[in-house]
């Protein structure tokens, strides 16, 4: 796999990563919204919580890895090396 296709497969996970981060919390909110309700259930405040807690460590583990990658292709263009569109 070469450096571009690494780079947009990263961005794409963190996409997806980030957008169902926003789904999991929604069901911890659904859940302790439930409670005024009087219908509350602590295993979806729960799930909601833990899903989401580790999609977003998920998320921002792959944004480093990316930005790593982005920093090392520009480094290898100020080296004299061909631009990825180039190659």
């Amino acid at each position: 796999m070469n450096v571009e296709t690494s780079i947009t497969v990263k961005r794409i996970a963190t996409l997806i990563c980030s957008m169902t981060v926003i789904v999991f919390f929604g069901y911890a909110l659904g859940g302790v919204g439930g409670y005024l309700m009087g219908r509350g259930q602590p295993r979806t405040i729960a799930w909601g919580l833990a899903g989401g807690s580790l999609l977003a460590y998920m998320a921002i583990r792959i944004w480093r890895s990316y930005l790593k990658d982005v920093e090392s292709a520009e480094q290898g263009r100020e080296d004299g090396g061909s631009p990825p569109e180039a190659r």
